[in-house]
C-alpha cells in the first residue's frame, strides 16, 4: 500500500464529492504543556522473575486458598490480601498531570488494553502499571447486585456475610450457573474465585502486553491500590495514553502503523504463524478470492461492530434500531459495500428481535455469521485468536480492500483506529463533553494550555446552576491538526440540560442499558427455570401482612408487564420495577425493599392509564395466593412465569429494545462520515510515504488534501506546509522539526511585534553571544541546558546498549535464516499450504532480516547523532562560561521574549524506534531493544 515516491496528483474519484475543512473541526483543549515527562518507573529483574513465577504457579496458590477457606473464610481472604499486596508496588504518583508518561490501567479495564498498547509501542518513554485492588471484584459485583436487585436465595455457609452471598449470586449469573450453589464447597469455590480473580487478571494482562504487543517486561509493573477512589483512580487520567500515542501517528501515520504491526506480528516463524492466522480470517471475509488487478478499485466492505455485554457497561452496547438504521443508510448511500456484523451475537437470547429483523428485510444481504465471534477457537482451528492477531486481521483487511468499521465507542475499535482503519463511531450526546473527550482526541484539533475558574464582572467566581465552577481555557502555543482524518463521531440522543456544564451527570444515556440488562435478567430467570425455583424462598410461616405485601409486588409485576411505552425512560423503569418487585415477592418483610420501591416511584395504581395489567393474570395471581401455604410458592411462581413468558410481553420487550434510534439529521451525519473517513484513507493510499512536496507524509498532508475544493482537479504539487511537530514525539518527529527549533532574532515575522536585533544589545554584548538560529541550544535556559546534557548522556548510554543488541539481533536472524530459513518453506510445502502462503512466508523471512538490519543501522545512526549533540551541548556550556554577567543578562532577556512570542518547544532527544524482537518471538528479558 505504501510507496516512497511523491505523488503530484490525486485522482478526483477518491473523494466521492467529499470536502473536509479540518480547521472547522473542534479543538480538544488539553490541560498540559505537551512536553511530556518520561517515565523511569521500570521493573527490576528480580520483580520480573517473581511475577513470572507467580503467573506460572498461580493454580497452586488458588488450590491452597480454596483448601484453607473451608476452615476460616474471612481469615483466609485477609491472608490472601496481604500476600498479593507484598508482591506489587504502590501506585505511582500521577496527580492528574497529563504530561506524565507513567501510564496506569486497572486489571478490570479490558477495553484499555488497546490504546495503552499503542502508547507503549509508539512512545518508548512510557511505562505502564497494571493495577489491582483488594476485594475489587467483590465491590463491583455488589454494585451490580444493588443495581439489579439480585440477592442470594440459598443458605449461606458459616462465616460468610450476606454481602458476599449477593456477590456470589451475581457471579453465578454472569457465569451462566444456577442461582444457588449445590453445596457449601461449591459456594466457597465461587467466593474464592471472586477474591483471586483480580490478581489472576493482573498477571494475565501483564502477559498480554509482553506476548501480544512485544512490550519489554521491565516497562510493565504491577501495583496494588487499596486507597479510596479519589486518591489514585480519579487521578490516573486514562486519556494520557491517547495524548502520548496520537502525536506519533499525526507525525507519520504509515511509520506508526508499521511499528504497531511489527510489534503485534513478531518475527521469525512466530510472526509467520500469527500473520497466517490473521490472514486466514481475511480470506474467509473475501471468500478466498484473490485481490483484483492493481488497476481495479478494491472491493468495498463495512464492518458493523456489535457489542452486547449486558452488564454494568451496557450503556455502550449496540442499540438494535441504530444498527438497523446503519444498514439502511449504507444500502442507500453505498449499495456496493458488503456488510458484515462483527463481534458479539446481538440476537443470542433475543429470537424475537431476530425474527422481527428478518421479517422487515433488515438482514437481507448482510453477513451475520462469518465475523460474529470471529476470534473464537471453533472458528480458528481450535485456538482462539489473540488480541494482537485480531488487530492484525483488521489491518490486513484494510490493506487489501476499501474498508470502514462502524460501532458504538468501545476499546475493541481502538487498535484498528490507530492502524488507520476508517472508523465511524456512535456516542451518546450526554457523554460528548466528558467521557467523549478522550475519543475526540483521535479526530479533533489539539491545543495545550491550562484552565482557570472563570470570573463574573465583579471578580467573583462563576458557577453553573449545578454548583460546578465554570472554567476558562487559556491556550499556549499553536493548534495542531487532527492526528487521524479517518475517524468521525456521530452523536445521538438528548443532550445535557446545560450542554456547557460538561461534568453534569448523564441520565438518558443509561436508559437503553437498563432496558437491555433488565430484559436479559428477566429472560434468563424464565428460560433457566430459576423463576420457578424461587418457590423455595417462600416461608409458610409468614404473617398475613407479609403475604399481602408479597401479593402487592406480584400484582405490580403484572401491571408493569402490560404498560405500553413510547420513550426510553418509561421503558427503563418497567424492567427496574419488575426486578425490584421480584425481590419484594420473596422478601416481603424487608422494609428497605419497600422503601426503595416506593421512593423510586415504581408504584402503579391502575389510575389514569397507569398499568391496569391483564385481568386474567391478576385473577390467576390472586388465586395462587389463596392456595394452601405448602403449595403457595409453586402456584405464585407459576403465575408470574406465565406473565413474563407471555408473547405479548416478549413483543413489548422487543419494542423497548428498539426505542433508541437516530434522528434524520444523525443518519445524514452517519452517511457523510462514512464518505469522509474512507476518502481520507484513499488519500493516504495515494500519497504513500512521500507527500507531494517530497517530505514524509503527515496527517496534515491528508487534511490539506481533503479540504481542497472538490470541483478542482486536486493537483497537489503546490506547497503543502509540513506540520510543525508538537512537543515530545518520536525520534522521527524530533528529527523532522530540528531545523525549526528557533527563529533568528532580529527577524520580524508578519503579524508580530518587532523583536530585539542583536545590534540593539550594545557594545558590551558581542553579536556572537546572541542566540541564533544556527545555534538553537542558545535559546535554552541554563537549567534546561543542564537537563538536556543529562538526558543526552543517559540516552547515549541506553543507545549504546541498544545499538549492540540490534546488531546482535540482525546477525542472529541472518544466521538463522541462512541455517534453517528454507525449513519453514519446506514445512509449509509438506503441509500442503497454498502457493501464495508459501511465497508470503519466503517474502516475510526476507523482510524480517531486512527490517532487523535497517533497525541496527538506525540505532547506530541515533547513537552517532546523540554523541554529536553531546559535543554541541558541551560547547554551548563552555561558551556561556566565558560570558560576562551583563552578557548573560542580555541573553536571558532575549530568551524570555522569544519564548513569549513563539510556541513553547524543547529540543528533543531522539527516542528509540520500534522494538525488534528476537528470532524466537517476543523477548521475555528485561532489555529494551
Amino acid at each position: 500500500m505504501a510507496k516512497d515516491e511523491p505523488s503530484d496528483r490525486l485522482p478526483s474519484s477518491i473523494f466521492d464529492a467529499v470536502e473536509v475543512h479540518y480547521e472547522d473541526l473542534p479543538v480538544s483543549e488539553i490541560e498540559a504543556t505537551g512536553q511530556g515527562i518520561p517515565s523511569t518507573l521500570f521493573a527490576p529483574s528480580n520483580k520480573i522473575a517473581e511475577w513470572d513465577n507467580l503467573e506460572q504457579n498461580f493454580e497452586d496458590l488458588s488450590r491452597r486458598i480454596k483448601e484453607q477457606v473451608a476452615s476460616d473464610v474471612q481469615g483466609t481472604f485477609r491472608q490472601l490480601e496481604e500476600q498479593i499486596r507484598e508482591v506489587a508496588y504502590e501506585p505511582s504518583y500521577v496527580g492528574g498531570e497529563l504530561d506524565r508518561k507513567n501510564l496506569r490501567m486497572y486489571e478490570w479495564q479490558r477495553g484499555e488494553l488497546y490504546i495503552h498498547s499503542a502508547a507503549l509501542i509508539l512512545d518508548p518513554e512510557t511505562t505502564l502499571e497494571v493495577t489491582y485492588e483488594p476485594e475489587g471484584r467483590l465491590k463491583r459485583l455488589l454494585l451490580e447486585s444493588e443495581d439489579r436487585s439480585i440477592s442470594y436465595l440459598g443458605e449461606l455457609p458459616d462465616g460468610v456475610s450476606p454481602e458476599q452471598g449477593n456477590a456470589v449470586a451475581v457471579w453465578r449469573a454472569q457465569k451462566g450457573k444456577s442461582a444457588t450453589a449445590a453445596n457449601d464447597a461449591e459456594f466457597l469455590d465461587d467466593l474464592s474465585e471472586i477474591y483471586l480473580e483480580p490478581f489472576r487478571e493482573a498477571l494475565a494482562t501483564r502477559r498480554r502486553f509482553i506476548n501480544e504487543y512485544s512490550i519489554e517486561p521491565h516497562r510493565i509493573r504491577l501495583s496494588y491500590d487499596d486507597q479510596p477512589y479519589d486518591v489514585n483512580y480519579s487521578q490516573t487520567k486514562f486519556r494520557r495514553s491517547h495524548i502520548h500515542a496520537l502525536p506519533v501517528i499525526r507525525q507519520s501515520p504509515l511509520d506508526a502503523r508499521e511499528a504497531m504491526v511489527a510489534a503485534m506480528r513478531g518475527t521469525g516463524e512466530y510472526g509467520l504463524n500469527r500473520e497466517a492466522r490473521a490472514r486466514a480470517v481475511v480470506d474467509r471475509v473475501t471468500q478466498g478470492a484473490r485481490l483484483e488487478a492493481a488497476s481495479a478499485s478494491p472491493s468495498k466492505y463495512a464492518l458493523l461492530w456489535v457489542r452486547d455485554n449486558r452488564d454494568q457497561g451496557a450503556f455502550m452496547d449496540t442499540k438494535p434500531e441504530i444498527l438497523k438504521q446503519t444498514i439502511e443508510t449504507l444500502r442507500s448511500t453505498e449499495p456496493d459495500r458488503k456488510i458484515f456484523l462483527v463481534g458479539d451475537d446481538l440476537f443470542q437470547g433475543h429470537p424475537e428481535l431476530y425474527s422481527a429483523f428478518q421479517e422487515e428485510g433488515v438482514l437481507d444481504g448482510v453477513d451475520t455469521e462469518t465475523l460474529i465471534r470471529f476470534w473464537a477457537a471453533d472458528k480458528n482451528n481450535g485456538k482462539a485468536l489473540t488480541h494482537g492477531e485480531q488487530a492484525l486481521f483488521l489491518h490486513y483487511l484494510n490493506t487489501d480492500v476499501d474498508l470502514v468499521q462502524i460501532g458504538i465507542e468501545s476499546g475493541a475499535l481502538e487498535s484498528a483506529i490507530c492502524l488507520g482503519v476508517p472508523t465511524v463511531y456512535f456516542q451518546a450526546r450526554e457523554h460528548v463533553g466528558d467521557k467523549g473527550t478522550r475519543w475526540q482526541l483521535y479526530w479533533a484539533q489539539w491545543s495545550f494550555g491550562e484552565s482557570r475558574v472563570a470570573e463574573e464582572a465583579d471578580g467573583s467566581k462563576k458557577f453553573f446552576a449545578s454548583g460546578r465552577p465554570v472554567k476558562h481555557f487559556s491556550r499556549s502555543g499553536e493548534v495542531y491538526p487532527p492526528p487521524l482524518m479517518s475517524v468521525r463521531r456521530v452523536e445521538f440522543g438528548p443532550d445535557l440540560p446545560d450542554p456547557e456544564d460538561k461534568l453534569a451527570e448523564p441520565i438518558t444515556v443509561y436508559y437503553p442499558a437498563k432496558i437491555t440488562v433488565g430484559i436479559d435478567q428477566i429472560s434468563n430467570l424464565v428460560k433457566s427455570g430459576e423463576l420457578l425455583d424461587m418457590a423455595g424462598a417462600f416461608d409458610q410461616g409468614w404473617s398475613g401482612e407479609s403475604w399481602r405485601t408479597s401479593e402487592y409486588y406480584a400484582d405490580q409485576i403484572n401491571r408493569w408487564a402490560h404498560v405500553d411505552t413510547t420513550d426510553w425512560e418509561v421503558a427503563a423503569r418497567r424492567y427496574e420495577a419488575i426486578t425490584h418487585a421480584l425481590n419484594g415477592v420473596v422478601h416481603p418483610t424487608d422494609a428497605e425493599v419497600r422503601r426503595t420501591y416506593e421512593s423510586a416511584g415504581y408504584h402503579l395504581d391502575g389510575q389514569h392509564g397507569q398499568g391496569p395489567g391483564s385481568t386474567a393474570a391478576r385473577d390467576e395471581i390472586s388465586a395462587a395466593y389463596r392456595t394452601k401455604p405448602q403449595d403457595r410458592g409453586t402456584s405464585i411462581t407459576a403465575a408470574l412465569n406465565k406473565v413474563l413468558s407471555d408473547e405479548g410481553f416478549k413483543a413489548r420487550c422487543v419494542h423497548d429494545l428498539r426505542l433508541a434510534r437516530l434522528s434524520t439529521e444523525e443518519q445524514a451525519k452517519l452517511a457523510s462520515s462514512v464518505k469522509e473517513v474512507t476518502a481520507a484513507n484513499n488519500v493516504l493510499r495515494a500519497l504513500g510515504n512521500r507527500a507531494p512536496d517530497g517530505s514524509p507524509t503527515t496527517s496534515k498532508h491528508i487534511a490539506e488534501a481533503l479540504r481542497l475544493p472538490t470541483q478542482q482537479n486536486r493537483v497537489l504539487s503546490g506547497p503543502l506546509v509540513a506540520e510543525a511537530a508538537p512537543p515530545s514525539l518520536s525520534r522521527r518527529a524530533a528529527a523532522a522539526r530540528s531545523h525549526s527549533t528557533a527563529a533568528k532574532l532580529g527577524s520580524k515575522p508578519e503579524g508580530t511585534a518587532r523583536r530585539h536585533n542583536p545590534e540593539d544589545l550594545g557594545p558590551d554584548v558581542p553579536l556572537r553571544t546572541a542566540p541564533e538560529a544556527s545555534n538553537p541550544l542558545a535559546l535554552l535556559g541554563d537549567d534546561d541546558l543542564t537537563q538536556l546534557q543529562a538526558n543526552l548522556t543517559n540516552a547515549a548510554q541506553a543507545l549504546t546498549d541498544r545499538a549492540a543488541t540490534s546488531a546482535g539481533t540482525a546477525q542472529a536472524l541472518a544466521d538463522r535464516y541462512e541455517r534453517d530459513g528454507g525449513d519453514i518453506v519446506a514445512r509449509l510445502t509438506a503441509a500442503g499450504a497454498e502457493p501464495h502462503l508459501i511465497e508470503r512466508a519466503r517474502a516475510s523471512a526476507a523482510e524480517d532480516l531486512a527490517h532487523a538490519r535497517s533497525a541496527a543501522q538506525a540505532s547506530q545512526n541515533q547513537l552517532n547523532d546523540i554523541n554529536s549533540r553531546i559535543q554541541q551541548a558541551a560547547q554551548e556550556a563552555e561558551r556561556r562560561a566565558g560570558l560576562t554577567p551583563q552578557q548573560r543578562q542580555a541573553e536571558e532577556a532575549i530568551r524570555q521574549e522569544h519564548a513569549a512570542q513563539r510556541p513553547t518547544r524543547h529540543l528533543q532527544v531522539p527516542r528509540p524506534g520500534p522494538k525488534i524482537t528476537g528470532p524466537e518471538g517476543p523477548s521475555r528479558g528485561g532489555a529494551s531493544l
